[in-house]
C-alpha cells in the first residue's frame, strides 16, 4: 500500500495582502483635496502615524496604529501641517519622523527645511538659506533624549549639497539651537542620489513590534524594519550619557558611480566604498536599506570572569541599483559583500522585513521577497485596478543624469512599517501587508487548496516558514502556540472532504442501483470510494504524526471513519505508516481491532511485521502478548519478551510447549524458528532479523542461560520417542541434528569479548584481576561445553542401543527411529571437534567409538572431489584427537590398522613417527599425493633431528626414494636435494635418476626453470589445513620458512646447466611434453640445431621442427612442414561440418556454428603461424622467392575449392612422420602431395565449407598486402581461377580494391598538399624579392644627413622603413660595400643581445629557428607592424615549408631541436578550391599543379591575397579536399 500523505512543496498564495481601498486613498482621490493641496509627493511612516507631503506645501498626518496581527486602523481625522506666507506653496520633497514620532523633519522644493511638532501641529523650527535646490533627503540620526532633546539630522538637495544639523532643544522653553556642518558639497563628490541611516531595532532585530520607534523612510530607504527603527539599547540614555553603540551615526551615500559608507558621529570616518556594478544603466537611481541584527560568538573561557558567548551587532546593507542587487555585511567597521543577484526589471525600492528576508519593488509593479542569499521566496504584484505605468507610483524628477536628462526617483514614495510595505501613488496609497501565520493558512483554505493549507501549517510548525512576524522566536513556543489551531484545521479538512465524498459518490451509487449490470460497475465505484477515504486517512495520519497528536487520530478521526462505515479502510492504511516507523504505537482498543481484522483476512504475518516496528514501551504489553499467543505470532512474541523484558528464555519455553503439542508439520516449522532464534542469540544478533544487536556485555550470560535451558529436562513426553524425562535439546536434535549442532557451535565461539583489554586499566591490580576474570569466564564456558558433550554422549549411547538391531543400509535409514547412523555421525563429529580443541574430555570407550566412526565409513572413491574433501576433513579430525588425547587412552596398533584401511596416511605417519619408525612414516607420507608438503616437512625435520648414524641411514633411504619424490612434487624434491645433500650425493642422485626417465625429466625441468627465473613456484605444496595440529603445524611452518629463503639457498648452491643437460632435457621434453618444445627452443639458443631438428622429426613435433628450419634459413621447408598436417585437419573439418548439418539446427545458424568448431580453430592456428612465418621472412628474400612462399601458402587453401573428378580423400591412418620426412626430401609438387582433399559437390555442407575456406583465403590475402604487390596478387587469383566463377573470391577482391583505393587517395592527397605548400612558399619568396620599400624619412639614420638622389653614395632602404647611405654603412661596419648587409643599424642593436643568446647552432641545411612577435607599444611609442622584426624578415628567418621539413626529417634530422615549429597548414590554392567546389573530379594522374595551370587562364580565379605579419603567415582558406573527394 502506498503512503497517501500531505503533498509537500511551495505555495503561490498566502504571503502578501495588497489593498488600496483605505481611508487615505479615498482622501487623496477627493477633488477638493487635490484642488486645495495638489497631488501627493512624498511618504513617511511611523508606528503611530502616516505622513504624506503634498505638492502645495501641506503635510497630511494620519493617526494609524500599527499591529502585526491585524490590518492597519487609519483614523478618519487627520492633521494638515502647512506654513503661512510666501513659502506656503513650496512642494514638499522629503519628510522624516524622529524615533518618538513627535517631530517631523520636512524638506521643500525651494530649499528651506521645517521641523514640525506633530503633537502641537505647529512649527518648531524653520531653517532657510542653507539649500538652494529642492531638499530630497531628510533623515534623523540615532536616538534623542526626551530630557535634553539633543539630536542630529542630515539633509541633502538635488545639487549634491549634504549638511549635518545638530539640534539642541530646551524642553521647557521649546527653543531650538542649530549647528550646521557641510558634509558633501556636490562639486567634487557628485550628486547624492540616495542616503540611508543605520538605525537599530529596540529589541535587537527581534520580530516583536515596538510601540515606540521611528519607521521613517529617509533617503532611499523604505523605512523602518520590523518592530520599528529605534535605538540599540532597551532604555533611553538620560541626561548627558553618550551612546555606547559603535555604529551610531553610520550613513550610506550613493552617487552615480559609488556607494560611500561613513560614520558621522562623533567624528567623521569613512568605512567602505562600493563601486557601481557592471551592467547598470547610466543614470539609474539606486535605493538602499539597512538592517541591524545580533549574532552570538562563542569564546574560549580562559578565565572565570570571561563569558562563554559574546553578542555582536551585525548590520546588513542592501543596495538595489537598476537590475542589480547587492547585500553587504558591516561588522564593526568592515564591510564585506557576500550576495549578488539580478532582477527581471529595474528596482524602485528595497527594504528588510527581518534579518533573513529582503523586499524589492520593481518598475513593473512586482513585489519580490528574497532570502538574503538571493533565493526567491515569493513574488506578487502590488498594482491595483485602474492604475498602471506612471500612475502606479509617485516620483520626482529633481535629479539629472550625466547627459543632462531628468531621471525618475521613487525613493521618497515607498516606505515600510513592520511587515507592511506602503507605496504612494498620484491618487492612492497601496498597503502590501505580510500576512500573519493564521491568515496565510486561511487564505489557502478559502481558495480551496487544502493541501497547500496543510503544507503551510506543517511548514510553520517546523519553523521553516519565511516572514512569520507574529509568533515566538523559539520553535517549542511556536509549536505550542499553533498546535490547537492545526488540530482544528485537520478536523475541518476531514469533515469537509467526507461530506463531499458522501454527496458526490453517493449519487453515483444511486445511479448504479438503477442499472442492470451491477457487479462490475458497483465494485469500481466502491473501490473509488475506498481510495478517496484512504487518501484522506493518509493525510490525517501524516499530519497527526507530524504535529505529535496521534490521540486526535485514534479518537475523533477514527470515529469519523467508523461513522461512514470505513473502519477497515482506516485500519489498512495504518500498516504502511507503521512499517515506515512513523507510527510507533497504537492504543489498546485499536490494536485489538487491528489484530482481529487482519486475523479474519489471513494477514497475520503482516500484523507480526507491524508489531516488530512498534515501540514496546508505549504499548499495552499484556494485551499484545495475549494477542500474539492467541494468533500464533511467535516472532512478535519473541521480540516483545526480548525488547520489553530482556527475557530470552521465556519465549523458548512457550515455543517448546507449542512444539510438543503440535502436529508434525507445524512442529517442524516451529522447531526451525526456534533454531533460528537460538542462532541469532548465540551470535549476538537480535531476533527477528533487522532489529540490531545484543549488547556485548549481555552476550556471555545470555549464552549460558540458553544453554542451561537446552540441557534441562522436560516432563512432557515425546510422542515419537516414548515416555520418560527428555532434555529440551532432544526435541531439536530429533528435528534436525546437523542444524542443531551448527547452532550449538555458535554458542561456543571464542569471541573478543572475553579478551583482556589491559590498555584500558591504569593500575597493576586491575591488570592482575582482569585475566582472572577472563579465566573464570573461559572455565565457565568450557564447563558448558563439557556438559553439552556429556549430554550428547548420553544421547548417542542411548541411540546406539536402540539401533543395534536396525538395518545398516541407506535404503532403510529413513524408516529407522532417531537417531539414525547419519545423525550419530554428526554427533560424533561435533564431540570430536571440541575434544580436539581441548575444551572437552571423553572416555576411552567413547574415543574408540569416535575413531571407528571416522575411519570405518571412509570408503570413498578417490576420483570424487567432494568425498575426497570429506575424507581429508575426517583425517584432520583424527589427527586432532590423537594430538590432544594421551596415548594411554587409545591403542596405537588398532588405530594404525583402522587408518591404513581408511587411507589416512598422515595419521599413519604420525603413529610411525611416534614409534620412531621413520622409514615407515616416510612411506606413509609419500602416499599422500594430495598434500605432499607433509612428506617434505617430515624429511626436513628428521634430517635435522637425527644423530649421525641414524641420519646417514635415513639419508641413503631418502636418496633411494628420490625418483618417487620427484613424481610426488618436483619443487619440494629439488629444494631437498640442494639443501640437504652434497654435490657427490647430487651426482649419485642424477645417475640414479637415469634409470627413471620420467623423474629425470622432472628434475631437469626444475633445474632449467630455476636457471631461467631464479625461483620456483611452491603453490602446489601449500594447502590450508582444516584442523591445525600442534606439532605437525610446527614442522610444516618450519619447512615453509625454510623454502621462503630459497633465493639465499640458491646463491649458496648455484645451479649449472650444461649443453648436454639441455639436449637431454629436450629429448625428454619431446617424449613427455610435446606442446612445450617450441617454447623451449624460442627461449634457449645454446643447442645444436641439427640434433634438435632430428629429434623433432623423430617425434613428429611439427611446430618446433618448422621453427628450427626457419632458424637455419630453410623457409620453404619450414612452411611445407607446417602445412603437412593440413590435409588431416581438412578431413576432420569435413566430418565435423557434416555432423553439424545433420544435427537439425537452423540453416541460418550453420555457418556461425561452424566457425565455433574446434577443427576451425586448429586450422586457424596453423594459418596464423604460416602467415607470421611468411611475413617475418619476406624482407630477407628476393621478390620472386617471397612471392613463391606466399603463393605456396595460398595454393594450400585454394586447392580444396577447385573442382576435381577424383576428389579422393587421404585415409586417416597416414603416418605423419613419414609425410614429414618425405616432404623434406623432395619439394616437387609438394602441395599436390600434401593437400589431396577436395570439397565434394555432393557434400551436405559444401556451401558452409566454401564460406569457411573463403574466410581463410581472405586472411591470407590481407596478410600478403604490404609484402606482395597488389597487381601480382590479383594476377595470381585470376590466373589460377580464371576458368571458374569468382563467388568464393568476390569479397577478397573487393577488399583488395578498397585498400588500393584508400592508399591511392592518401598518396594523391599527400602529393597535393606538398605541391600546394610549394606554391605558397614560392609566392611568398617572389613577393619578397619583387616588393619595393619607401623610406619613413628623408634623413639617413646614421649620419642624419639628407638622402639626396644626387648624392655620390648609393642609398639602402630596409623593409623596416629606415634608410642609410651605403657609404655610411661601410664606415659604420668597417666592411666593403659589396659585402652582404648586416641589417638595419637602428633595429639591429636592439636585438643583438637576443640574437647572441638565441643564435642557432644547427648545421647547414637544418631547420631554422623562427621567432614571431606582435605589435607592441612601449612608453607611448608605437612600433609599426612593418617595423617589428625587421632583422628577421631580412636575415633568412623565412617561413619553413612542409616539403623542407619532410625532407629534413627523412634525412634523420628529426631529433634536432626546433623552436616555434610552424603548424602545417592544410590550405591548397584558391584555384584548387574553386574547381573542387564546382564538382571537378580529380583523376589519379591529375594533381593540384594541373589545376593551377588551368587557373592561370582567368584572372578572376587568382589566389586570394596573403596576409603577412612578421614571420608568420595566415591563409584564410578552407580546405575541402577530404570532404569532396568521396
Amino acid at each position: 500500500m502506498r503512503l497517501e500523505g500531505v503533498r509537500r512543496g511551495s505555495t503561490t498564495l498566502g504571503y502578501f495582502n495588497v489593498d488600496a481601498n483605505n481611508p487615505i486613498t479615498r482622501t487623496l482621490s477627493a477633488p477638493a483635496l487635490r484642488r486645495d493641496h495638489g497631488s501627493p509627493q512624498v511618504l513617511a511612516v511611523h508606528s503611530n502615524y502616516i505622513a504624506i507631503g503634498m505638492a502645495r506645501g501641506a503635510i497630511l498626518v494620519i493617526p494609524s496604529k500599527y499591529s502585526a496581527h491585524n490590518a492597519d486602523i487609519m483614523d478618519a481625522k487627520m492633521l494638515i501641517l502647512g506654513l503661512q506666507g510666501e513659502r506656503s506653496y513650496a512642494a514638499v520633497t522629503s519628510i522624516c519622523f524622529n524615533q518618538q514620532g513627535d517631530l517631523l523633519l520636512a524638506g521643500y522644493a525651494d530649499g528651506h527645511i521645517t521641523v514640525w511638532d506633530v503633537q502641537r501641529s505647529s512649527v518648531a523650527k524653520v531653517i532657510t538659506g542653507e539649500h538652494t535646490a529642492p531638499v530630497v533627503h531628510t533623515l534623523f540620526l540615532g536616538q534623542d533624549s526626551q530630557v535634553t532633546r539633543q539630536f542630529k539630522a542630515v539633509t541633502g538637495d538635488s545639487k549634491g549639497l549634504v549638511l549635518l544639523h545638530s539640534f539642541s532643544v530646551v524642553p521647557l522653553l521649546n527653543r531650538f539651537s542649530i549647528k550646521t556642518q557641510c558634509l558633501l558639497d556636490g562639486q567634487r563628490t557628485g550628486t547624492v542620489l540616495s542616503a540611508s541611516p543605520l538605525l537599530f531595532d529596540e529589541f535587537s532585530g527581534g520580530a516583536s513590534q515596538s510601540a515606540q520607534g521611528n519607521g521613517t523612510v529617509t533617503g532611499s530607504s523604505i523605512g523602518g524594519m520590523m518592530g520599528g527603527v529605534v535605538g540599540g539599547d532597551a532604555s533611553w540614555k538620560l541626561f548627558n550619557e553618550g551612546s555606547s553603540l559603535v555604529e551610531e551615526g553610520v550613513v550610506v551615500f550613493v552617487t552615480h558611480q559609488t556607494a560611500l559608507v561613513v560614520r558621522l558621529t562623533p567624528n567623521l570616518e569613512v568605512y567602505a566604498q562600493l563601486s557601481k556594478p557592471d551592467g547598470v544603466r547610466e543614470g539609474a537611481m539606486p535605493c538602499t536599506a539597512w538592517k541591524c541584527t545580533t549574532q552570538s560568538r562563542r569564546l574560549p573561557a580562559n578565565t572565570e570572569n570571561m563569558p562563554a558567548e559574546v553578542v555582536e551587532r551585525v548590520s546588513l546593507l542592501a543596495i538595489a541599483w537598476d537590475r542589480k542587487v547587492q547585500v553587504a555585511k558591516l561588522v564593526k567597521s568592515e564591510l564585506k559583500v557576500y550576495g549578488k543577484w539580478s532582477l527581471e526589471s529595474a528596482a524602485i525600492g528595497v527594504a528588510w522585513l527581518d534579518d533573513q528576508m529582503l523586499v524589492v519593488l520593481t518598475m513593473t509593479g512586482q513585489i519580490c521577497l528574497f532570502a538574503k542569499d538571493g533565493t526567491v521566496i515569493h513574488q506578487t504584484s502590488f498594482s491595483v485596478d485602474g492604475f498602471g505605468g506612471d500612475d502606479l507610483i509617485a516620483y520626482h524628477t529633481h535629479f539629472v543624469n550625466i547627459f543632462g536628462n531628468p531621471e525618475k526617483a521613487y525613493h521618497n514614495c515607498v516606505a515600510v512599517r513592520g511587515a507592511s510595505v506602503y507605496v504612494l501613488g498620484p491618487m492612492h496609497l497601496i498597503v502590501s501587508r505580510l500576512l500573519p501565520w493564521k491568515e496565510r493558512i486561511q487564505v489557502l483554505r478559502r481558495a480551496g487548496d487544502w493541501m497547500g493549507a496543510l503544507n503551510m501549517a506543517m511548514t510553520i510548525y517546523d519553523g521553516q516558514a519565511h516572514g512569520v512576524v507574529d509568533l515566538p522566536r523559539t520553535l517549542v513556543a511556536v509549536q505550542e502556540a499553533i498546535k490547537s489551531y492545526l488540530v482544528e484545521l485537520l478536523l475541518s479538512y476531514v469533515e469537509e472532504v467526507f461530506s463531499y465524498i458522501s454527496v458526490a459518490l453517493g449519487n453515483q451509487i444511486g445511479i448504479m442501483d438503477q442499472v442492470d449490470d451491477l457487479n462490475s460497475k458497483s465494485s469500481s465505484v466502491h473501490s473509488e470510494i475506498k481510495e478517496q477515504y484512504t487518501r484522506v486517512g493518509g493525510v490525517a495520519v501524516e499530519f497527526c504524526v507530524h504535529i505529535k497528536r496521534t490521540d486526535i487520530l485514534f479518537d475523533e478521526i477514527f470515529s469519523k471513519f467508523v461513522a461512514v462505515q470505513q473502519r477497515d479502510t482506516f485500519l489498512e492504511l495504518l500498516e504502511p505508516y507503521i512499517l515506515k516507523d512513523m507510527l510507533g504505537s497504537l492504543p489498546p482498543e485499536i490494536m485489538q481491532v487491528l489484530v482481529e481484522y487482519y486475523s479474519r483476512k489471513g494477514w497475520l504475518q503482516r500484523v507480526e511485521q507491524c508489531v516488530l516496528h512498534m515501540d514496546i514501551s508505549s504499548l499495552d504489553f499484556n494485551q499484545v502478548v495475549r494477542l500474539c499467543r492467541e494468533h500464533g505470532l511467535y516472532s512478535a512474541l519473541v521480540y516483545l519478551f526480548n525488547k520489553g523484558l530482556d527475557d530470552f528464555r521465556s519465549p523458548l519455553e512457550e515455543l517448546l510447549v507449542v512444539l510438543q503439542n503440535s502436529k508434525k508439520e507445524g512442529a517442524t516449522a516451529l522447531g526451525y524458528r526456534m533454531l533460528v532464534y537460538l542462532k541469532y542469540c548465540f551470535s549476538g544478533l537480535a531476533f527477528p532479523p533487522g532489529q540490531g544487536t545484543i549488547p556485548p556485555l549481555r552476550l556471555p550470560s545470555l549464552r549460558t542461560e540458553l544453554l542451561q535451558f537446552l540441557l534441562e529436562g522436560s516432563d512432557a513426553p515425546n510422542s515419537r520417542a516414548g515416555g520418560g524425562e527428555y532434555l529440551n535439546l532432544y526435541f531439536l536434535l530429533e528435528l534436525d541434528t546437523e542444524a542443531t549442532l551448527d547452532v550449538l557451535r555458535c554458542a561456543f565461539i571464542e569471541d573478543e569479548i572475553s579478551k583482556p583489554d589491559v590498555s584500558s586499566h591504569d593500575s597493576a591490580d586491575a591488570n592482575m584481576e582482569l585475566p582472572d576474570g577472563n579465566n573464570s569466564m573461559a572455565q565457565s564456558q568450557n564447563s558448558m561445553v563439557q556438559n553439552t558433550v556429556d549430554t550428547l554422549i548420553h544421547i548417542v549411547s542411548k541411540g546406539i542401543s536402540q539401533t543395534d538391531g536396525s538395518p545398516s543400509n541407506d535404503e532403510t535409514a529413513s524408516t529407522v527411529e532417531w537417531p539414525s547412523k547419519k545423525d550419530i555421525g554428526h554427533l560424533f563429529e561435533f564431540i570430536a571437534y571440541y575434544v580436539a580443541c581441548g575444551r572437552a574430555n571423553v572416555s576411552r570407550h567413547v574415543l574408540s567409538q569416535i575413531l571407528e566412526y571416522l575411519t570405518s565409513e571412509n570408503h570413498f572413491p578417490s576420483w570424487v572431489s567432494g568425498d575426497t574433501i570429506i575424507s581429508k576433513k575426517r583425517e584432520k579430525q583424527v589427527l586432532g584427537l590423537l594430538e590432544v588425547v594421551p596415548e594411554t587412552d587409545w591403542d596405537s596398533s588398532y588405530v594404525l590398522q583402522l587408518c591404513e584401511k581408511a587411507r589416512f596416511y598422515q595419521v599413519c605417519g604420525l603413529i610411525h613417527n611416534s614409534r620412531h619408525q621413520y622409514l615407515a612414516a616416510l612411506d606413509c607420507y609419500m602416499k599422500d599425493v594430495d598434500e605432499p608438503i607433509h612428506a617434505f616437512s617430515f624429511i626436513n625435520k628428521t634430517l635435522l633431528q637425527l644423530t649421525d648414524n641414524e641420519s646417514a641411514a635415513f639419508r641413503s633411504e631418502v636418496i633411494s626414494r628420490i625418483p618417487e619424490l620427484f613424481d610426488l612434487n618436483r619443487e619440494g624434491t629439488f629444494v631437498l636435494v640442494i639443501d640437504h645433500f652434497t654435490s657427490e650425493e647430487g651426482s649419485h642422485i642424477l645417475s640414479e635418476l637415469r634409470s627413471h626417465p620420467k623423474s629425470l625429466f622432472l628434475y631437469l625441468k626444475t633445474v632449467i626453470e630455476v636457471h631461467l627465473s631464479g625461483t620456483l613456484d611452491f603453490s602446489s605444496l601449500r594447502k590450508d589445513d582444516l584442523v591445525r595440529v600442534k606439532d605437525q603445524s610446527k614442522a610444516v611452518e618450519a619447512y615453509l620458512e625454510r623454502i621462503c629463503d630459497f633465493p639465499k639457498l640458491l646463491r649458496n648452491n648455484p645451479v649449472n646447466v650444461t649443453d648436454d643437460m639441455i639436449e637431454l632435457y629436450l629429448e625428454l621434453l619431446c617424449q613427455y611434453e610435446r606442446n612445450s618444445v617450441l617454447k623451449f627452443l624460442e627461449t634457449f639458443d645454446s643447442y645444436r640445431v641439427e640434433h634438435c631438428l632430428r629429434l623433432c622429426q623423430k617425434y613428429g613435433i611439427t611446430d618446433a621442427a618448422s621453427f628450427l628450419l626457419e632458424r637455419v634459413g630453410d623457409v620453404g621447408s619450414a612452411l611445407l612442414l607446417t602445412l603437412s598436417t593440413l590435409n588431416e585437419k581438412f578431413i576432420k573439418l569435413d566430418t565435423a561440418v557434416g555432423s553439424l548439418v545433420s544435427s537439425g539446427s537452423a540453416r541460418t545458424e550453420h555457418f556461425s556454428n561452424a566457425l565455433k568448431l574446434e577443427e576451425v580453430s586448429d586450422i586457424n592456428s596453423i594459418l596464423h603461424a604460416c602467415i607470421g612465418l611468411c611475413q617475418r621472412n619476406t624482407h630477407r628474400l628476393n621478390p620472386d622467392e617471397s612471392e613463391a612462399l606466399w603463393f605456396r601458402l595460398l595454393d594450400s587453401f585454394c586447392e580444396p575449392l577447385t573442382d576435381s573428378l577424383n576428389a579422393g580423400r587421404v585415409s586417416k591412418g597416414d603416418d605423419l612422420k613419414t609425410v614429414v620426412a618425405e616432404s623434406l626430401e623432395s619439394e616437387e609438387d609438394e602441395v599436390a602431395f600434401i593437400i589431396e582433399w577436395r570439397i565434394s559437390k555432393l557434400h551436405k555442407g559444401a556451401h558452409i565449407l566454401r564460406k569457411v575456406f573463403s574466410r581463410f583465403i581472405k586472411e591470407i590475402v590481407e596478410g600478403m598486402i604490404g609484402y606482395v604487390r597488389l597487381p601480382t596478387i590479383m594476377s595470381k587469383l585470376l590466373s589460377d581461377n580464371g576458368s571458374q566463377e569468382f563467388g568464393d573470391f568476390k569479397f577478397t577482391i573487393l577488399g583488395m580494391l578498397s585498400t588500393y583505393g584508400f592508399e591511392r587517395r592518401i598518396l594523391d592527397t599527400a602529393k597535393s598538399l606538398i605541391e600546394d605548400d610549394t606554391f605558397y612558399t614560392m609566392s611568398i619568396l617572389k613577393k619578397g624579392a619583387s616588393h619595393g620599400y619607401a623610406p619613413r624619412s628623408q634623413i639617413c639614420c646614421i649620419c642624419d644627413c639628407l638622402l639626396d638622389k644626387n648624392s655620390s653614395s648609393y642609398i639602402r632602404i630596409f623593409n623596416c622603413g629606415h634608410a642609410t647611405h651605403l657609404q655610411c654603412e661601410v664606415l659604420e661596419n668597417g666592411t666593403s660595400s659589396s659585402s652582404s648587409p648586416s641589417g638595419c643599424p637602428v633595429c639591429m642593436p636592439k636585438k643583438k643581445s637576443e640574437r647572441s643568446k638565441n643564435k642557432s647552432v644547427l648545421p647547414e641545411k637544418s631547420l631554422v629557428k623562427g621567432f614571431s612577435s606582435r605589435t607592441q607599444q612601449i612608453h607611448g611609442t608605437t612600433v609599426h607592424p612593418h617595423e617589428s622584426n625587421a632583422s628577421e624578415n631580412t636575415y633568412g628567418l623565412h617561413q619553413i615549408s612542409r616539403f623542407e621539413m619532410l625532407t629534413n626529417l627523412q634525412r634523420d634530422r628529426g631529433l634536432v631541436e626546433i623552436e616555434n615549429m610552424p603548424q602545417l597548414r592544410l590550405s591548397p590554392p584558391a584555384v584548387y578550391h574553386e574547381k573542387v567546389q564546382k564538382g571537378t573530379v580529380l583523376s589519379p594522374a591529375e594533381s593540384s599543379s594541373d589545376l593551377a595551370r588551368i587557373g592561370k587562364q582567368s584572372k578572376s580565379k587568382q589566389p586570394r591575397v596573403l596576409k603577412v605579419k612578421g614571420s608568420s603567415l595566415r591563409f584564410p582558406l578552407k580546405s575541402n579536399i577530404f570532404s569532396n573527394g568521396k
